[in-house]
């Protein structure tokens, strides 16, 4: 990954576990909306395997709980999923607003 791919990557960290704090921990909705929301402030969002990636990444990482994600590509627009942030991504949640260098 380059820097760019790097810093779009962060951002859409950041933009989901806030839209998920926002709504109270969890939110249920297809991976074409997410995009279409995300792709409005993040214009660097180009594809919907980017956003994918992330929410992939965050599942691993123990951030996020992810039910009924599509396992294929072909469906994966289409299928609502559910979001549900965990106690360790309330907490990585927690320190991100508690760190002046993080602008909300």
């Amino acid at each position: 990954m380059d820097d760019r791919e790097t810093a779009l990557f962060r951002r859409l960290e950041f933009a989901i576990i806030s839209v998920l704090a926002h709504y109270g921990g969890h939110y249920k909705e297809e991976m074409v909306e997410w995009y279409s929301a995300l792709r409005l402030g993040l214009p660097q969002l180009t594809d919907e395997r980017q956003l994918r990636e992330v929410f992939v990444s965050l599942s691993t990482e123990g951030i996020v709980d992810l039910a009924d994600f599509p396992v294929g590509e072909a469906e994966s627009g289409i299928i609502p999923f559910t979001s549900t942030l965990t106690p360790a991504g309330l907490a990585y949640w927690n320190s991100l607003q508690a760190d002046p260098r993080v602008q909300l």
